[in-house]
């Protein structure tokens, strides 16, 4: 699958995909590297994890999209624990 190119491996949930994610990955993605993304589940997942591996095996800088049952902590969490406050906010009216 790799043909000996050098691969950047990154484990996420991506639920939901954000803008911030694709950025992460973009940045994630090196000159001659393959970018191998990684798609875990959360423990009560907003979008199934297919849809989820779709979107995300569309971003450019993304080369193979991996589906894995194992429920890991992933490094985007961070990501959507913001996305779900901001949104939790927003509806109490609270100005960002």
């Amino acid at each position: 699958m790799t043909r000996g190119r050098p691969v950047d491996w990154f484990t996420g949930h991506f639920d939901p995909l954000l803008a911030e994610h694709a950025a992460l990955l973009h940045q994630m993605a090196s000159e001659g590297h393959l970018l191998i993304v990684e798609i875990t589940n959360p423990s009560q997942p907003l979008l199934p994890q297919r849809a989820r591996a779709e979107l995300v095996a569309a971003l450019a800088d993304v080369n193979y999209v991996v589906m894995t049952d194992r429920e890991a902590p992933a490094p985007d969490m961070e990501i959507t624990r913001r996305f779900v406050q901001h949104v939790r906010d927003r509806s109490n009216g609270v100005k960002p």
